[in-house]
Formats: C-alpha cells, structure tokens, sequence
C-alpha cells in the first residue's frame, strides 16, 4: 500500500509530505485546488510521460517520491529480486524532471528505465479515473476489463505469445516471395537461365578470344599484305634493311679502330641487327602460319551472336556471363536450401495454428465462465445503485481461421435498463447518469480479486447525488476493507464514508500560489461536510447533517 508521497515544485504544490494510511481516504477541495495535481504526482511515480510544464515556475526541476509496503505483493518483490534490488518490505519510487525536459526513474535509489515504473506501478496502484465510464463504449476496453476480473493472465499470456510466434513464422512464409513471384516459380526460372548458360558451355576467357579471332579474321588480307611487304623490306628486297644495316656496321666497326669512342655505336648497331634478324624470322613465321579461312570466321560470329542474344536477355556485359552463371547457381542453392526451410515454416505454421486454436478454445470458455459471474454480480450491483435491469457479457466467436492476437472472441457489455426491455450495447441503452453508475458497478466487481493493493477512485461518483452517492459511498467503504482506498470527491454522502479524510485547499501569498493538504480531525471533518452539503454558508442545520451523516457510517 501507499504509505508516503513527497512532492518538489510540482505546478502549485511548493513542498508537501503527505502520509496515508490503510483503509478509505477521502480528498475533498474546492474545484481547482489542486487535488488533479496529486494525482499528476502519483501518475508520474507510476511511470506517465513526463511534462517539464508541471514544474513549479521559477524552478529547475521538480522531485516526486512514494513509498510503498510490500511486504505482501509478491509481484513487486519477485520484479525486484530479477533486478537485484533489495527492498526489506519497502519500496521508494523517486522521479525527477528537469526544465530541459530530462527525466529519471530510481527504484530504492537504483536507476531504472521509466518503462520499469510502469511494469512496476501495475501492482502497486489501479487508477479509475472521472471518465472511465467513457471508455466503456470501446470494444478493446470492454476485452480487456473482462480478461481482468477474468484472472486466467496465465492462459491468455499463452495465447498472445503462440499468436507471436505464428505470426513471425508467417512473416518469414511471405518473404519468399520475391518480386511478386512465389517461391516455386523463381525456382523454375532459376532453373530454366542456368541450363541456358550451361547449354552453351562457356569456356574461361572465351568470349576475350573469340572477340581477338574475328578480329584478326575481319582484317585478315591487311594483316597478310602489310606483313609480306614489312618482311620484303626487312630482309628480301634489294635495297632490304638489314643489308643496309649491314654495311652500316662494318662501316662504323672500321672508324671505331682509329676513334675507340664509336665503340658503343657500333654495338648498339650489332644489337639492332639481331633484333631486326629476330622480328624477320617472327614475321616470316606469322605469314606462313597465316590461315585465311572464310568458315572458321562464320563460326567465330555464330559463337558471338549467341553471347550476346544471353547477355541481352540477362542484362549483363558478354563478358561478365560466366560470373553471372555463378551468381545464378549461387542463388539457386540457397533457394533450394530455403526450399526445405520453407517447407519446414509451412509445418510450423500449421503446428503453431493448431496450438492456438487449442488455447484459444480454453480461452473461449474461460471468458464465458467469467462473463456469467460477472454478468449476475453487477446485476445485482445496478439494483443497489438503483438502475435496475440486467447487465450480460455477451461472447461472439470470430468465424475466421486465421489467428487473432487476444483469442476468437468478440466480448459486448449489454445491458437493459428496464423490465421486459431486450439488451442491447450500453452505449445505445444507458443514460449519461446511468452509465457513470455501470461503470462505478463494474469497476467495484472487477476490483475485489485483482491483486491490487491500492485503488485510486478519481471523481467516479461524478453525476449521481442523494441516496444514491450514499450508497456509493458505503461500497468504497467496504471495498477498503480488502483494499487502500483514495477517492477524490465533491459529494458530501461519498466523503463522509471515508476512514479518513484529507483536505485540499490553495493559497495566494506575494503574489505566489501554493497548495496545501490537511489532514481533517473530526470537528474539521464535520465542518468540511458541511460545507459540501450547505456551500459557502454552513448552518447549524448542515452541520447536523453532517454529524449525521458521519456517524451512520
């Protein structure tokens, strides 16, 4: 339960310790005092965004702290105990938020994320707010309050967590497909372009050489004709070059005797005549070996003519068909790997599925089990609320098969109103004034076994007066026999039920506002009913009623 909250500049509040204790405090105040600001308080130490406005003006930062006993909440100490945080029965939620905008969390003084908060303020305090009644028209809302009083969290857990895995192992199912195509048919056309390629057996550098043949074959004529008439003039013709060089040579080797530094020259000149010996012998091979062969240059271009219809069709360079055959075959064996990972997915698509609808079943009859007791213990709720009628959950079964997250069941809150009256969704049938006492009725019964130490009622009592707000009073009041309960209200019957009674009050002092939280002994708690009865003017006559009031509890 709460036992203590410590509020810093937080909007109007400057500092505040307030102490709580068990059973049913009540939080009166004129409109606008500040009571919202508390319960701002609270949120924040359960985790709410944070909101650098909320800081007292002229202020860095505002530092909100709770302490709780958890001596009995074996949810909170077993969270604990996984981080490694001791507690000795007491838990301290402390959060700061700085004018910048930055937020920190700390559990016994140990940082933890804000998300901890919240995993942790779920089994610390259940708020009901003014408006809940509002929500009551959502389906989802309707599913989730149902689960709740259902307590089967270990069933749906199983459900939700078997919908995950069906649904990632679906996932993994449609990314098979590729392009738009499904698996089989990117495998037949895998299939069908390597057999291509391989058809026409492509051999290592081939197409390089094929290219240089009809190349050489193109201009074969002017190969042979230029290289006989180099070779004529090299060394067969008359006035051929290495004759010439020849006669150069013993010329110079003569004029090297009487000037020893022609020497060099007449080397470099025996150097080229053996070089001009060696490119004759070369060049007299290359035209006796020359073949001039108009068929084998119509096989040359066939060759090509197929590289280049495939390097059209696949999109790619002539010369690049041989790595792009690897590329195909690469991708065909990992696909044919992914052939037997598929058929394993699509196995356990059909494991997985069969598994949820098993639980789902379970699930199913749960909820109805927990929708008839519901149903019959909020109906006799409305008949002491004095709306009268019959109140059903009513379960539909989604006639699909394909998995939902939260189970197959469609859950509508229906209710009648009036005698002989059918029943229909309560948003069609129920008065505003009506539908704040439903879901006041609801929330009291789905309360009672949730495991929940602290129950916060923000102003659900809103729209309903006279016998009736005492009679809601009464069941908070004995609500607070199992559970801590707050309750924030402005109606005198309700605040007169409570074990004890806090009063929320705002001051303006040089020109600053500040809010403040009394603690009300008896005389200030029949004062304080009093004025909620008679308004500004309290009377002697709204005193006793209230005295009344007080001690009727």
């Amino acid at each position: 339960m709460l036992r203590e909250l410590v509020i810093n500049d937080l909007a109007v509040i400057n500092s505040l310790n307030l102490d709580f204790k068990p059973g049913m405090t009540v939080l009166t105040g004129e409109t606008g005092a500040g009571k919202s600001i508390l319960l701002d308080a609270l949120g924040l130490i359960l985790g709410d965004r944070a909101d650098a406005n909320l800081i007292r003006g002229g202020k860095d930062k505002t530092d909100i702290t709770a302490i709780f006993s958890i001596n009995n909440n074996s949810n909170v100490n077993d969270r604990l105990n996984e981080m490694e945080i001791e507690s000795d029965d007491e838990l301290f939620i402390r959060r700061t938020i700085s004018k910048d905008g930055r937020s920190r969390a700390y559990l016994n003084n140990t940082p933890v994320p804000i998300q901890t908060l919240k995993e942790i303020g779920e089994n610390l305090i259940d708020i009901h707010g003014q408006h809940a009644h509002q929500s009551l028209s959502k389906p989802k809302m309707q599913r989730q309050l149902l689960d709740q009083f259902g307590q089967y969290d270990a069933l749906l857990q199983d459900v939700t967590k078997t919908y995950q895995q069906w649904k990632q192992v679906n996932n993994q199912l449609q990314n098979f497909k590729t392009n738009g195509e499904d698996f089989a048919a990117r495998l037949t056309l895998l299939k069908y372009q390597i057999e291509e390629l391989e058809e026409l057996s492509i051999g290592e550098s081939e197409y390089t050489e094929l290219s240089e043949d009809l190349k050489r074959q193109s201009h074969s004529q002017r190969l042979l004709d230029s290289c006989n008439r180099i070779l004529s003039e090299l060394s067969v013709s008359d006035s051929a070059i290495n004759d010439r060089l020849s006669h150069h040579q013993r010329e110079i080797a003569e004029l090297s005797v009487i000037d020893n530094s022609l020497e060099n020259i007449s080397n470099l000149l025996d150097d080229a005549s053996i070089q001009l010996d060696e490119a004759s012998h070369e060049l007299k091979a290359y035209v006796e070996r020359f073949d001039i062969d108009a068929e084998q240059m119509s096989t040359i271009e066939n060759r090509l003519d197929k590289f280049h219809d495939l390097a059209r069709k696949h999109k790619v360079r002539p010369d690049a068909l041989t790595e792009h055959l690897e590329l195909l075959t690469t991708q065909l064996s990992q696909l044919e790997g992914g052939q037997e990972q598929h058929d394993l997915l699509q196995q356990k698509k059909v494991e997985l599925t069969e598994q949820y609808f098993k639980l789902a079943e379970k699930l199913s009859k749960k909820r109805s089990d927990a929708a008839n007791s519901i149903s019959v213990d909020v109906t006799v709720k409305m008949h002491e609320l004095a709306i009268g009628g019959k109140f059903n959950i009513e379960l539909e079964n989604i006639e699909e098969d394909t998995p939902h997250q939260f189970g197959m069941d469609k859950v509508s809150f229906q209710v009648s109103t009036n005698p002989g009256q059918p029943l229909r969704p309560i948003t069609k049938v129920a008065s505003g004034g009506e539908l704040s006492r439903l879901s006041l009725a609801i929330q009291i019964i789905g309360s009672k076994d949730n495991g929940v130490p602290t129950m916060i009622f923000d102003e659900v009592d809103a729209g309903i007066s006279g016998g009736i707000a005492e009679i809601v009073g009464k069941l908070l009041h004995g609500l607070a026999e199992h559970r801590q309960i707050l309750c924030v209200t402005h109606l005198a019957q309700v605040a007169s039920c409570g074990h004890h009674h806090l009063l929320v009050n705002k001051t303006t002092k040089e020109n600053e506002t500040f809010t403040q939280v009394v603690h009300l002994d008896p005389q200030q708690r029949i004062d304080e009913v009093a004025r909620m009865l008679a308004g500004m003017e309290v009377t002697n006559e709204s005193r006793a009623n209230a005295v009344q009031m007080l001690e009727s509890v």
